[in-house]
Parts: C-alpha cells; sequence; structure tokens
C-alpha cells in the first residue's frame, strides 16, 4: 500500500483554492493541476508499505499529534519548485503556523527513525502543491500571473493517507487519523 502523511485541510479552503487554480490554469500550459478533493500538506511521503507495518505508523502519528495543540496557518502567494524558468511544482506557500508544521515534521521524523523509516534528505519546506508538470512538457510561467489571497485555517490533526495511483490521478483515503491533542 502506498501512503504518506499528511495534514488535511477544511472543505472552504479546498474550495478557495480550487477555485484559484480555476481563475489560473488557463493562463499556464502543460500543468496537471490537483483537484480540490486531493489538496493536502504532505508531512512525510512513506511510499509502500506492509499492512503490517501500519501500526507503527499510525503509532508515530498518535505519538505526534499528543505533542501539539491545534494551530492557525496561513496560505498565500505562488511559487515554483525547482524555479519560475523552469517550474516542476506549483505550490501556495504556508506561513503563520509553517513554524508549528515543521515542528510536527521533526517530532514525527524522530519518531518514524527509531521504528526503521528514513528520515528526509530533503529539508522540509512547507508548501502546498496545486499543480505539476506534465511528463515532458516544457511549462512558461506568464507574467503578471495573480498570486492567491491570503487565508487561514486551524490544523486539528495528521492523518495518514493510502495513495492509489490511476491513469486519471491519485486517490486518496484517509485510512488513519490522529487529533492534536496535548494540554500544556
Amino acid at each position: 500500500m502506498r501512503t504518506f502523511i499528511a495534514i488535511e485541510m477544511p472543505e472552504e479552503i479546498r474550495q478557495k483554492v480550487g477555485d484559484y487554480i480555476d481563475s489560473i490554469s488557463g493562463m499556464v500550459d502543460n500543468i496537471k493541476w490537483v483537484a480540490p478533493e486531493n489538496l493536502h500538506f504532505t508531512i512525510k511521503f512513506i511510499g509502500e508499505v506492509n499492512k503490517s507495518d501500519l501500526r507503527e505508523l499510525m503509532g508515530c502519528i498518535e505519538t505526534t499529534a499528543s505533542e501539539f495543540t491545534p494551530f492557525s496557518m496561513g496560505l498565500y502567494g505562488l511559487g515554483f519548485f525547482p524555479s519560475e524558468i523552469k517550474p516542476r511544482v506549483v505550490w501556495i506557500g504556508a506561513d503563520g503556523g509553517a513554524d508549528h508544521l515543521l515542528e510536527v515534521f521533526q517530532t514525527l521524523e524522530n519518531c518514524l527513525e527509531k521504528v526503521g523509516y528514513d528520515r528526509d534528505s530533503r529539508t522540509f519546506s512547507p508548501h502546498l502543491t496545486i499543480g505539476r508538470a506534465k511528463k515532458d512538457k516544457n511549462v512558461v510561467v506568464p507574467e503578471g500571473l495573480p498570486e492567491f489571497e491570503p487565508v487561514r485555517f486551524e490544523i486539528s490533526s495528521i492523518a495518514l493517507i493510502k495513495s492509489t495511483l490511476t491513469p486519471q490521478g491519485p486517490i486518496y483515503e484517509k485510512t488513519f487519523e490522529s487529533k492534536l491533542t496535548h494540554i500544556e
């Protein structure tokens, strides 16, 4: 089973981002845009796991969630990886809570390492992926592309997501969720 650990967003925020994607999708060619129902913040991509390994993953998610209280985070702007000149990923930035998200990531990484998962080789950079360049296609970002208007939302849980790849795009299914429950 192909899995990742993520923060899901409220429906109204996913819809607002979906409306933004609709507003810019005709301005940028050769991008596969993310469907609103699939929008999320990936905390850690796990990859293929056996069902017998799920208990350890769920344990790390529960442990991590128990160390944090719900927090607010903002979305703003527009960015590109690796660059605007040669974009492969189109994203919306995170702020005003991204530091908490980084702490969640680090806590989760520490737990997962203890149970045998490798640490990420890349630096964690909180962002919301909204599109990816189509394979072997050149993407040109036009000047004056409007940025996403800032919004805030509350993060209150961490989820384990099963990802099934299909020719039409990925299908995501939440298999486990743990609420942020730390009591100060």
